[in-house]
């Protein structure tokens, strides 16, 4: 699993949950001698198919390989899968509003997590390197990303 969507999962308390998700609306779909290529795909590890047929559920004979010399022909937004592509947005704020909004927030987060993580390690770093100590290092990582000591502790376990 990417390292940014691993740690968002595991803030927002969300990991379980969302791997339950996708295996029950994306891969128990499919036969299982092929599972783990979707779980592959799923993750943005393995370019096998075209993302929107992915997400669009098609029977797996159905699905049509990419080939080594297509892969570079097709636009990358179209072969990778994001968290957001796991999900049918219309479909569930339909069916379920509160789970919509529960896995709007655990986005949100994930988005977070991916602009956020790298310049937050550089600063502690940076604070490593300037040696100053782990309460002073929380201080200025706190106060610079406007963040509470919680995740500022979080992140910086994720560092080591």
């Amino acid at each position: 699993m990417p390292l940014m969507l691993d740690l968002a999962l595991r803030w927002c308390k969300a990991k379980e949950r969302w791997i339950d998700y996708v295996y029950d609306n994306i891969i128990k779909k499919y036969p299982k001698e092929k599972r783990l290529i979707v779980v592959k795909q799923v993750l943005g590890i393995k370019q096998r198919w075209k993302r929107q047929e992915i997400f669009d559920h098609i029977k797996y004979s159905e699905l049509k390989p990419i080939t080594r010399e297509q892969v570079d022909e097709i636009p990358k937004s179209e072969l990778y899968m994001s968290f957001k592509d796991t999900f049918d947005w219309s479909k569930l704020q339909i069916e379920d509003h509160d789970m919509y909004e529960y896995w709007k927030e655990v986005a949100d987060w994930v988005d977070w997590f991916s602009t956020s993580h790298i310049p937050i390690e550089s600063l502690y770093q940076e604070c490593c390197r300037w040696r100053m100590s782990k309460e002073e290092t929380i201080g200025v990582i706190m106060s610079r990303y406007s963040i509470d000591r919680k995740l500022t502790e979080f992140l910086i376990k994720s560092f080591k």
